[in-house]
């Protein structure tokens, strides 16, 4: 026959000598303790602190003990937790028949562990992301958009577009410069004689009286001469 109080003494034994600092009873008939347990390799910046609760069935180990886990210090993802906790009950179900709880504080140690360096890693690896993302953006900000073949198409026809109805409007709203519409002192003169001679009313003495027909004249007299050189021309080319 099993002496099962035997052997729950026995591990207790064990497992104060084992875990001398992290090791709390809370009563010997039958055991029930708890034991805290921690990383490897524990950063100063952030602790973290599980607490393992057990306390002995009759027939343990014969049978699972009642037990429990709960975070001390830190945070966990519910999921993270979770899964070490997972991994003690599994590692407790696969050590029934004999002392277990050595074996589950060491599951749960190496399990937290990885937890906290997976965490670790995909952090840095999202501080390294974004870091790169940022440097990306100020990079295209720096350099502008690229320009493409069917950017630039497309750039070009709206911008065609553009000037096409801008000059559409500016043609339709276009006025002609008043000063251009103001004719010359000769088209005046040539348009009404009686200009010049409305003129001499206003002369004073030692002005000089300007005959608009003797100007006249003399554009008939130049206007003939490059008629008979004009026929002079003719007549040599016709003798060739």
């Amino acid at each position: 026959m099993t002496d099962y109080r035997e052997e729950q003494a026995n591990e207790l034994e064990a497992l104060q000598s084992i875990y001398p600092d992290e090791y709390e009873e809370i009563s010997n008939d039958p055991g029930e303790f708890t034991i805290r347990i921690e990383p490897e390799d524990q950063g100063e910046d952030e602790k973290y602190t599980l607490k393992l609760y057990v306390k002995y069935s009759e027939t343990y180990p014969e049978a699972l003990p009642e037990f429990s886990i709960e975070v001390e210090e830190g945070e966990l993802d519910q999921d993270d937790f979770d899964a070490i906790l997972k991994k003690v009950t599994e590692t407790a179900e696969e050590s029934l028949g004999m002392s277990m709880v050595f074996s589950m504080v060491s599951t749960a140690k190496d399990a937290l562990t990885e937890t906290l360096q997976t965490n670790k890693l995909k952090h840095e690896r999202e501080e390294r992301e974004r870091a790169q993302r940022e440097f990306e953006e100020e990079e295209r900000r720096k350099q502008g958009t690229k320009v493409t073949p069917e950017s630039f198409k497309q750039w070009k026809t709206a911008f065609d577009a553009e000037m096409a109805e801008k000059e559409r409007i500016e043609k339709g709203t276009k006025k002609e410069d008043p000063r251009m519409l103001k004719p010359t002192g000769r088209q005046l003169f040539e348009r009404d004689h009686s200009l010049a001679r409305s003129d001499a009313t206003f002369m004073e003495e030692g002005d000089v009286d300007v005959d608009i027909t003797q100007f006249e004249r003399e554009e008939n007299i130049a206007q003939e001469e490059d008629d008979e050189e004009n026929d002079v021309l003719r007549n040599i080319r016709g003798s060739d």
